[in-house]
């Protein structure tokens, strides 16, 4: 019960921060200067971290479910 609600929270967690990240990119779209570009750049690649993040736990939350069975 404690490592599925660990869980949960760490998705929850991770959803979040996927959303910052989508609200961040679109709101600087296309960027002018360099810096800008590579910040986005970055954030760009944390939401992909965060969707691969999201999918391991919920494959590890849906393993612990079925053990339960």
């Amino acid at each position: 019960m404690r490592q599925d609600i660990r869980l949960i929270i760490s998705i929850v967690i991770s959803a979040v921060l996927l959303g910052l990240v989508v609200v961040y990119c679109i709101n600087s779209w296309m960027p002018t200067e360099p810096l800008a570009w590579i910040i986005w750049g970055v954030m760009a690649i944390c939401g992909v971290t965060a969707v691969y993040r999201i999918a391991n736990l919920a494959k590890a939350l849906g393993m612990l479910k079925n053990d339960k069975e």
